[in-house]
């Protein structure tokens, strides 16, 4: 399936309205954030590409699609922001690609967690050494050292 199909086009009206926030301008980016959610992938998804073409830039694909993606919330959690929220996001992401080993780790992250909202062992099934004081910082350090790994993949240093 072309990744354009998957494309959340709600995401891409807050995606919009944060590059308007960023300085760049485009007709088709302003229209684009104009639209209100729920939106209607057909009726959004050529404002998506026009707004990309218009823009220079290239809908990736692949794995480069997939650390981009994962790299936002990643980059999020890096940042100590909404950490378990965004670490949820990378996870049903995850399993959306059939448990990409590319983000895995987030995969085990996010189980550790819950694990440790019923029980908090001396032993983590999914992740060694999780306990509930310090699996938010382990997420967050996780997600440092993931940035760090895969940063030659963005375009620009988000780390």
């Amino acid at each position: 399936m072309p990744y354009i199909q998957q494309i959340d086009v709600n995401e891409s009206i807050d995606w919009a309205i944060e590059m308007i926030e960023l300085g760049y301008e485009s007709l088709t980016l302003y229209m684009l954030s104009s639209f209100s959610k729920p939106a209607n992938y057909f009726e959004i998804i050529k404002y998506v590409t026009e707004t990309v073409d218009e823009l220079g830039l290239t809908l990736k694909d692949g794995e480069e699609a997939i650390l981009s993606y994962a790299g936002y919330y990643v980059y999020q959690i890096a940042k100590g922001h909404k950490v378990r929220e965004n670490l949820t996001e990378i996870y049903t992401f995850c399993q959306s690609r059939n448990y990409e080993g590319l983000i895995y780790d987030f995969h085990l992250l996010h189980w550790a967690w819950d694990q440790l909202d019923y029980e908090d062992s001396k032993f983590n099934h999914y992740w060694s050494g999780a306990t509930r004081a310090n699996i938010e910082t382990i997420v967050i350090e996780e997600s440092k050292k993931w940035l760090k790994k895969n940063e030659m993949h963005f375009a620009q240093s988000i780390t």
